[in-house]
């Protein structure tokens, strides 16, 4: 258990109070980039590897609840992964999100990240 009183799968991603509505932010895991949004006041963590080519959806743009990928424009809804349209068809992984004393956290276990990371499209 951490000093935040959540178990150790739940991993710090920053203060609320750093994030303006429309802000991403990457965090790591091990090996696996982790996405946090803020939209419309309420956090969300995604995947942060677009499901269509190798790019940070972390360098892209938010536009409510709306990320667009750098690389070609994929759009995917931060609430629940969904892509959105051409080129991607393949959804993100979307991670739990908690606020505990004006920190955000979100959850990945570890025995998931391996198995998430080797699911994401490769750098070329």
């Amino acid at each position: 258990m951490s000093s935040s009183g959540l178990s150790d799968d739940w991993h710090l991603a920053g203060n609320a109070s750093d994030f303006e509505n429309e802000d991403v932010e990457q965090v790591w895991v091990g090996k696996l980039a982790v996405a946090v949004y803020k939209a419309k006041g309420q956090f969300y963590a995604t995947q942060d590897v677009c499901t269509h080519e190798h790019a940070y959806l972390s360098d892209g743009v938010v536009v409510d609840c709306t990320i667009e990928c750098p690389f070609h424009q994929g759009r995917f809804d931060v609430r629940d992964g969904r892509a959105l349209g051409a080129p991607v068809i393949i959804p993100l992984r979307t991670f739990p999100v908690k606020v505990v004393d004006g920190r955000i956290y979100f959850q990945v276990k570890p025995d998931e990240i391996e198995s998430i990371v080797a699911m994401l499209p490769q750098e070329r």
